[in-house]
């Protein structure tokens, strides 16, 4: 279990986007966990001016393979128990992996004539004093820092954040180096893909494919559908929109339907509930040949129940049947008698709710009523649900099949196609500078990286 201030460090280091090593992290394997190294490795030593390997005879020492080393434990640290000694190897293994790639690009930057110049090193160094200034000022006040607190008390809360940023491997002067060294790898990348293009037919190749996948994943399976759709809504409703699941295909069944929700009293719906319930789970036992221990409850009794609640609103209904009749449109009368908060935009009210007959989102009574109507634009008879009585229209049917290739969404693909391209072209031409480069490991590196490591030192 992580204690408050590590999870707090933890926190900070998320905002501080210039990660060393955590790029390519990201690049290889988003947020999956370096694979996990069986044998045991030795702990990280002391003397950082220990060399750990050559990169073409550049020499990568102790200190900063521990530069990436802490950063990526970072990184993994929001998502894994780091403490785990396998996973710290594979952790290892992977910063010295990267720091041997950092080199790498360092020289290719060098002989592509791609350095930095002094004005972008200053406009880097300035945007990471900004976001240092505010990941400290989040960490105070983290730690309870008011316009109230005293000069100790800032003292005190300060030391706690700086040194917590510490442990985890940020200091100010190596967290705006960090962001140089970045802004460099990004300068190299951007170099390298300036060619890479994606072309109409691409887009569309991608959207048929994830059409045909999503297709074979939600057709028959409504109840997978409307989950991936729930969990889009929560991700949404919490800010997490990173992990929204787009949904390329929508199964056949759904009709839209829309409603006049009627409150209820709730002792009525209560009664009315308790009695169901209990009906429910007698006619379980009933059925699965067990005795029924309590006093049984008789359809009639639920059914008097429900008629009850139709009753205590049955004026409101008629009042309502009667608009209709003089020609009052549906949509104007769930403005005034409608309770339901999701109906009170006017695009919802007009393509209704999306409703299948296996639909799992919604109230059962809802669900059995928004079939009862036979054809688009019924007007259903009151439905006892459990948030009260359902007055439904059929409004539409929803069409079935691939959602529309709309500008938006054709140009959201193209992005992400152009970045995994990028990215495909990138990685290819990394590989082959590794190829082409002679990389030396020391004892102390090899004690890191596992046996089968070419181009060892002797």
């Amino acid at each position: 279990m992580k204690s408050p201030k590590r999870l707090m460090a933890l926190a900070l280091a998320a905002t501080l986007m210039c990660l060393p090593g955590a790029s390519l992290a990201e690049d290889a394997a988003a947020t999956d966990a370096p694979a996990a190294i069986e044998e045991t490795t030795t702990t990280v030593a002391e003397d950082p001016n220990e060399v750990l390997a050559t990169v073409n005879g550049v020499e990568i020492t102790r200190a900063r393979f521990n530069t990436f080393y802490q950063s990526m434990l970072s990184y993994y640290g929001q998502y894994y128990d780091t403490t785990n000694e396998s996973l710290q190897a594979a952790i290892r293994q992977s910063a010295l992996e990267v720091a041997v790639q950092y080199e790498l690009m360092n020289q290719k930057l060098v002989e592509l004539g791609l350095s930095l110049t002094d004005e972008e090193i200053a406009a880097v160094e300035a945007e990471a004093q900004t976001n240092w200034d505010a990941a400290v000022q989040n960490g105070m006040e983290y730690m309870g820092i008011t316009d109230d607190s005293t000069d100790e008390e800032r003292a005190s809360a300060m030391v706690e954040v700086l040194s917590s940023l510490e442990a985890e491997g940020f200091t100010e002067e190596s967290y705006k180096a960090s962001c140089v060294e970045e802004a460099g790898y990004n300068k190299l990348m951007d170099d390298i893909v300036k060619d890479v293009t994606v072309s109409d037919e691409d887009v569309q190749a991608e959207f048929d494919s994830l059409v045909e996948a999503d297709k074979e994943k939600y057709e028959g399976h409504v109840d997978q559908y409307e989950n991936d759709q729930y969990m889009n809504r929560m991700y949404a409703a919490y800010g997490y929109t990173d992990y929204i699941t787009p949904q390329y295909y929508v199964p056949s069944g759904y009709r839209g339907v829309s409603h006049i929700l009627l409150d209820v009293d709730d002792t009525l719906m209560e009664t009315y509930t308790n009695l169901l319930a209990t009906y429910e789970e007698q006619q379980d036992q009933i059925e699965a040949g067990e005795e029924v221990t309590e006093e049984l409850v008789t359809l009639e009794q639920v059914e008097a129940a429900k008629q009850a609640i139709i009753d205590s609103v049955q004026p409101t209904i008629d009042e309502i049947n009667q608009k209709l009749a003089d020609g009052v449109s549906f949509d104007e009368l769930i403005q005034e008698y409608g309770t339901d908060p999701g109906m009170q935009d006017a695009a919802t009210r007009a393509e209704g709710y999306s409703v299948h007959m296996d639909s799992t989102n919604w109230d059962a009574a809802f669900t059995a009523g928004a079939f009862t109507m036979e054809k688009i634009g019924d007007i259903s008879e009151p439905v006892v649900g459990s948030y009260g009585v359902h007055i439904l229209q059929y409004v539409r049917d929803v069409p079935s099949g691939a959602v529309e290739l709309d500008t938006d969404l054709k140009e959201s693909l193209r992005a992400e196609l152009l970045s995994s391209k990028q990215q495909e072209n990138f990685n290819a031409a990394l590989t082959k500078w590794m190829d082409e480069a002679t990389v030396v490991y020391t004892d102390a590196g090899l004690d890191i990286m596992p046996t089968t490591v070419d181009n060892a030192a002797e």
